[in-house]
């Protein structure tokens, strides 16, 4: 990034509306307003007893998951370190080393109601590729998924809109009843990203 296109950037980071906000509420970053947009739309963390959300880094939806006072356990995942998030655990792990699966097996002795995924891999700018790391990444999540969630639990998990989503979408189909495209406020207008959120964990 050239000097101008970064001050550009600073500017424009500093300038926004959720990145101040999050400052002012002592978030870690301007993603937790689109968990608590999630939360406001599709009321999956209310009905959670056990949360897991892989690629917590640096830890903003860990922080509005430990407001729910339901919540049992709220367990992060990341290859990150972060600060310690009061009311949750964390795990520094690569989602793509599943053993994972075994050590959370292994620790908590229950399934999880909720899986959330933030996740998003190494941009380059060329669509085919960053539409087959998400694919890739997907898959990962959806290991995970089928491994760690109870029967009829939720995924919430993180794609780019693009030729591929589709394709992705086909794959969740498989193990979730029902699946909901939605795109927060508080993402970037200028973002392609959009959340999946999948219902009905099929444990088929």
């Amino acid at each position: 990034m050239s000097g101008n296109k970064k001050s550009n950037w600073l500017k424009s980071h500093s300038n926004d509306f959720y990145v101040r906000l999050s400052k002012k509420n002592d978030y870690k970053s301007r993603a937790a307003y689109k968990l608590i947009e999630l939360e406001e739309k599709f009321n999956l963390i209310k009905d959670s007893r056990n949360v897991l959300d892989l690629g917590c880094a640096p830890g903003s939806w860990l922080q509005v998951l430990s407001s729910f006072p339901n919540l049992k356990s709220i367990v992060g995942v990341d290859r990150l370190e972060i600060d310690r998030i009061q009311g949750a655990e964390f795990f520094r792990y690569d989602i793509s080393d599943l053993s994972l699966i075994d050590i959370l097996t292994e620790k908590f002795n229950c399934k999880f109601n909720l899986v959330l995924s933030d996740i998003a891999p190494n941009i380059t700018g060329i669509a085919d590729i960053d539409q087959a790391n998400f694919t890739s990444m997907t898959e990962n999540v959806l290991q995970i998924s089928n491994k760690l969630l109870e029967k009829e639990g939720n995924l919430i998990i993180k794609q780019f809109n693009g030729p591929r989503l589709k394709e992705i979408s086909s794959i969740l189909e498989i193990s979730f009843r029902k699946i909901e495209v939605f795109k927060p406020k508080s993402s970037k207008k200028n973002s392609s990203e959009i959340y999946i959120v999948c219902k009905g964990f099929k444990d088929c």
